[in-house]
């Protein structure tokens, strides 16, 4: 069985590089170019934000997936799970890659639905 990864956006800048290259890959240096990705669909992004220990003023925007494991190439860290951090439990499933994996649907929590703008 595969398993399906989904990645949690909190920007539109992150959501307009994925509309207009068509793939994740991240572009920030201070986390080694690192693209990270959760094995569970959150359907709220509240519940996303403390399972994954993101930052307070780190609220995803869309979900992105789900996203076939055979899509994702090169894992540098995971599956593990996400420690508690910044004033979140964690718990959470996590992977990173710094591979490219080719965009394949976008969920917008704002519209509750697929954002059709690609």
């Amino acid at each position: 069985m595969v398993t399906n990864y989904y990645r949690y956006i909190t920007d539109v800048h992150e959501r307009n590089q994925l509309v207009s290259e068509r793939k994740i890959h991240s572009r920030n240096p201070m986390r080694g170019y690192e693209t990270w990705f959760s094995p569970t669909r959150y359907d709220n992004p509240l519940q996303a934000q403390q399972n994954l220990a993101l930052p307070a003023t780190i609220l995803p925007i869309y979900r992105l997936g789900p996203i076939p494991e055979t899509a994702i190439e090169n894992l540098t860290i995971g599956p593990r799970r996400v420690q508690p951090a910044n004033g979140h439990p964690g718990g959470g499933l996590e992977i990173a890659t710094r591979s490219p994996v080719w965009l394949l649907g976008l969920w917008s929590f704002g519209l509750n639905n697929y954002d059709t703008a690609l």
